[in-house]
């Protein structure tokens, strides 16, 4: 069985950082799933540089180090998102299975990768660890404010004879990001370095240091002092704040010391300096290579004691950056209620939150029901149509608002545990009323035979709660409802939307409440856009439509072509009243019925660059157009709860990246798809990376059958 029966969250001038850079790199960088959504939400974000796993430090210190550094980025709020260059392609968000690639490679394998290495590394299709220069411009390019590393290059010992002048400081110089690092790597010149960095413009401050001493490493102090000190992550938040709003195109370096217990003795650590130089220019070593061999030289000259501060100062970096990411995205979020610059982007979804008792038999079900006990395998879960479709859309597209209501309650407190941090903000917690749960009863081969449900509570998603929301109805590309709500919060909800001429998605959940809505006057009805009824439910949205009552069958639709034959009669009724109707046809697949000009053309519903939505033209009253498409075979089943609202989950995040009608399909059933070979109704990550989803999405569009009807 296919389906189940059943920013401005940032600033605008971040806006313009995450979307023009990729408008034009989309095709070359692979921001991680959760990486994006974190970002679209305004969450804290902290970029990684990944040469500390391919020259940084030797296997499997590397490995286990950037590990645990995403993990200390995690503990302390914010989202590690490492970034690196792998067969071409720019990573915004490593896996855990693509830095093992990396750790693996040898140093002949992998480039240290710079700002003049990039476009080798993109056109050869190679690897490259990035340095801090070139994760600073990827990271600014993904829209990410902070990024944590141990040392930043600089001007080299004998910089003023050679001209060896890292490109890390150029790098500070022009792009707007801060550098949370120990400060300037020891074995460089410091005083020259922090006079270039001057030179360029670039704001460096010392971060819980009263004397204003800048570190250099291994050690607390450098000998040289800086302008600024900042006492906290709040007074670094506030001092990004302020770059951010002079649009100044420079950075900041803030120079966090090693933890007092791991520093090295200045004495021993500048003799290990000095004896790794000798021994490099004996051996020849020069450009890209020199930090690496000295990092290296020095660690065993001090018997690893220099490699334990440096992963010491690594670590404490780490959670320094998170702690004023965290602090960052306050300022950010302080946006989100603030009217123009609120995001047009982020869909509303508005519907129930049920907490789901799946019972499957063991026994074979009776055919009446006799009292007896009969054995079944519990599952419990987070459901709702609205909720699950909610949590799909964040999942895939990266963002969703989400209003609904649980009880004040053991189970309403077990659902919120479900609920993605994300979606949780909107959720009303009411104390006079029970969190709705659902049993649903399986039979062995999982089909859905009962649902037994409390649904009384979702009738506290008032019209006020609806009005308080305004500004996010106002700015969502789509709002979607499904038919649990009362009549009188739909009737407010479409107000609204034809206030401000917002598209509307009807879920009509359950055929008993499919034809609620269109109780209402067509003035509204008219923003319900899309529809995604099963046939059952599309019988009694007809009948509502009409005022006619249509004839009892007689079979369950057991031959196809009857059930499409029933299908294209219903559409035919309803068809002038929708852009779009999505009728779910079970294992058989999907039917459409597109109206106007998408019926004749590839033409996208959604602008993708905008989020607004693209009035269909009514090229002729007659012009309409129903196609089929058969549901793909799917291994490995094992839940069918949850695949509707799944499908319903990847075609809008398909409508909404603007794409044609054809590949929305596509993307719903793989969505539809990966909600089957899940236990909970929504699977806990669709996909790893843009990478597989695309593969995947190529392989459903080149097997999806499509039939003009």
């Amino acid at each position: 069985m296919f389906f189940g029966s059943v920013k401005k969250l940032v600033s605008i001038s971040s806006k313009c950082v995450l979307l023009n850079p990729l408008r034009g790199f989309k095709r070359l960088i692979d921001i991680h799933p959760n990486v994006q959504r974190s970002l679209q939400q305004g969450d804290a974000v902290v970029a990684l540089e990944s040469t500390i796993i391919t020259h940084g430090m030797p296997y499997p210190e590397n490995i286990e180090t950037a590990q645990a550094v995403e993990q200390l980025v995690s503990e302390n709020g914010a989202l590690a998102a490492t970034i690196a260059i792998i067969n071409g392609r720019i990573k915004v968000g490593l896996t855990t299975d693509e830095m093992k690639q990396l750790a693996a490679k040898n140093h002949n394998e992998v480039i240290k990768c710079s700002r003049r290495d990039l476009p080798y590394l993109v056109s050869t299709q190679g690897c490259g660890g990035t340095t801090v220069a070139a994760t600073m411009i990827i990271a600014h390019m993904s829209g990410i404010d902070i990024f944590a590393t141990g040392g930043v290059g600089g001007v080299h010992r004998d910089g003023h004879i050679t001209m060896d002048v890292s490109a890390d400081l150029v790098e500070l110089g022009r792009t707007p990001i801060t550098v949370v690092s120990s400060g300037i790597k020891s074995i460089l010149d410091i005083p020259r370095t922090l006079e270039y960095l001057e030179t360029q413009g670039v704001c460096v401050a010392t971060y819980g240091v009263p004397d204003f001493n800048f570190p250099d490493f291994y050690t607390r102090n450098s000998g040289c002092k800086v302008p600024y000190n900042l006492n906290g992550p709040k007074e670094a938040a506030n001092l990004i704040k302020a770059l951010k709003e002079l649009q100044y195109r420079s950075g900041i370096l803030i120079g966090v010391p090693v933890p007092e217990q791991f520093a090295a003795n200045k004495n021993e650590i500048e003799a290990a300096i000095q004896e790794a130089i000798y021994e490099a220019r004996n051996q020849g070593i020069s450009g890209k290579q020199v930090t690496p061999y000295l990092l290296a030289a020095i660690a065993k000259l001090t018997k690893g004691s220099s490699l334990e501060a440096n992963m010491a100062l690594i670590k404490n970096n780490a959670k320094t950056a998170a702690q004023i990411s965290r602090e960052l995205s306050k300022t950010k979020k302080s946006y989100v209620f603030s009217g123009e610059k609120k995001s047009s982007k982020t869909p509303l979804v508005i519907g129930a939150s049920i907490l789901d008792l799946s019972l499957t038999m063991l026994d074979d079900l009776p055919k009446v029901l006799d009292g007896a006990t009969y054995r079944a395998k519990p599952t419990e879960s987070a459901g709702g149509v609205g909720r699950n479709i909610a949590e799909g859309i964040s999942k895939l597209y990266g963002s969703a608002n989400f209003i609904s209501v649980v009880g004040n309650d053991q189970l309403g407190r077990s659902l919120l545990k479900m609920i993605p941090g994300q979606l949780k903000s909107l959720v009303k917690i009411d104390g006079e009323s029970s969190t709705s749960l659902c049993t649903i009863i399986f039979d062995k081969s999982g089909d859905c035979k009962i649902y037994l449900a409390n649904m009384e509570i979702h009738d506290n998603i008032t019209p006020e709660t609806i009005q308080q929301s305004e500004e996010l109805l106002r700015s969502a590309p789509i709002v979607l409802m499904d038919g649990n709500l009362s009549l009188e919060t739909m009737e407010r909800t479409l107000r609204l939307a034809h206030k401000y001429q917002r598209p509307v998605f009807f879920e009509p959940t359950d055929m008993r409440i499919a034809q609620k809505p269109f109780n209402l006057a067509k003035t509204l009805t008219k923003q319900i856009k899309f529809i995604s009824p099963n046939i059952y439910e599309l019988r009694t949205i007809v009948e509502a439509i009409t005022g006619e009552t249509l004839p009892t069958r007689e079979n369950n639709f057991q031959s196809t072509n009857i059930l499409l034959e029933e299908a294209r009669n219903l559409l035919k009724q309803v068809q002038d009243y929708f852009d779009c109707i999505v009728l779910t046809l079970g294992q058989q697949g999907v039917m459409l019925s597109l109206k106007g000009e998408i019926a004749v053309s590839g033409k996208p519903l959604f602008d993708a660059s905008t989020g607004s939505y693209l009035p269909i033209r009514e090229i002729s009253k007659n012009v309409y157009a129903m196609r089929f498409y058969s549901a793909p075979r799917v291994e490995g089943i094992k839940n069918v709860s949850g695949a509707g609202d799944s499908f319903t989950s990847g075609f809008v995040t398909a409508l909404l990246r603007g794409y044609d009608i054809k590949n929305c399909v596509a993307l719903g059933f793989l969505a539809a798809e990966r909600a089957l070979q899940s236990r909970s109704a929504v699977p806990s990550q669709y996909f790893t990376d843009k990478n597989e989803e695309s593969t995947n999405l190529q392989k459903i569009l080149k097997n999806l059958k499509e039939v003009t009807l």
